[in-house]
């Protein structure tokens, strides 16, 4: 890696930031760890024999379930391989992965899962999708609470680093909706021609492009006009977002 490479901002929160700055770097770019949303467990009341099956669809549930619960003997519906494989480090057993989104998982459910099972959905405050609600119009029994909820924070920037960022990292839409303030905040210290969004997805560019819509800065609206330069992953997976900055690099 030279001193002149392109410098990736990576905005995930602090759990998962360093892991994915370090696969970043393997592709030989710089980067620049400031997170725009935190991580806050909380403590919903949950009984831990209601349920024989345990759905995660990230590592952040997962993490805030294990810190409540201590039990593992229960099947894992995992929305990806990176989560199934933490949950298989955490002793749950079996585990189970959709290798995909939300949707793939729903429908693995629909298509494979005992229908006499009871789940247990470790959900977000904010779930991009309603999960539970599907399986149950599905005659599934799940029952769900909220074990985590993602704050926006203030991200750490200088001058200096904004002016050589060459591509954001977008991993959901509240962190898109987050960048965006960031980004307009410190719109004069940024190359917009420069400058690519990598999203997980369509909804998270959506984040960010609703956001800077918000703005009433000349620079801001001439680049939304011209058309920022962003990039959606294949599949909804920090997998697919390495592969474009692989190709860009």
């Amino acid at each position: 890696m030279t001193e002149r490479a392109p410098l990736v901002w990576v905005t995930r929160t602090t759990e998962g930031a360093r892991r994915t700055a370090r696969a970043v770097e393997a592709l030989g770019y710089h980067t620049l760890v400031a997170p725009v949303l935190k991580i806050q467990a909380l403590k919903p009341v949950i009984d831990p024999h209601s349920f024989d099956a345990i759905i995660f669809t990230s590592r952040n549930g997962l993490n805030a379930f294990s810190a409540l619960c201590s039990r593992r003997a229960l099947t894992a519906w995992c929305v990806g391989d990176a989560t199934a494989q933490a949950a298989r480090e955490k002793g749950f057993q079996p585990v189970i992965s959709a290798g995909a989104d939300g949707k793939a998982l729903v429908e693995l459910i629909r298509q494979t899962a005992d229908r006499h099972s009871r789940f247990f959905y470790a959900a977000p405050a904010e779930p991009a999708a309603a999960l539970g609600k599907a399986l149950r119009a599905d005659g599934f029994q799940v029952s769900e609470a909220a074990v985590y909820e993602t704050q926006s924070v203030v991200p750490r920037l200088n001058a200096a680093d904004l002016t050589r960022i060459s591509h954001i990292l977008v991993q959901s839409p509240k962190a898109g909706r987050a960048i965006a303030e960031a980004v307009i905040a410190w719109h004069d210290k940024l190359c917009f021609p420069n400058l690519c969004f990598i999203c997980i997805s369509e909804a998270a560019w959506q984040g960010v492009e609703a956001g800077l819509r918000q703005s009433t800065a000349p620079e801001i609206r001439q680049a939304v006009a011209a058309g920022l330069d962003r990039r959606i992953a294949e599949t909804p997976d920090e997998a697919a977002m390495l592969r474009l900055l692989e190709t860009d690099g």
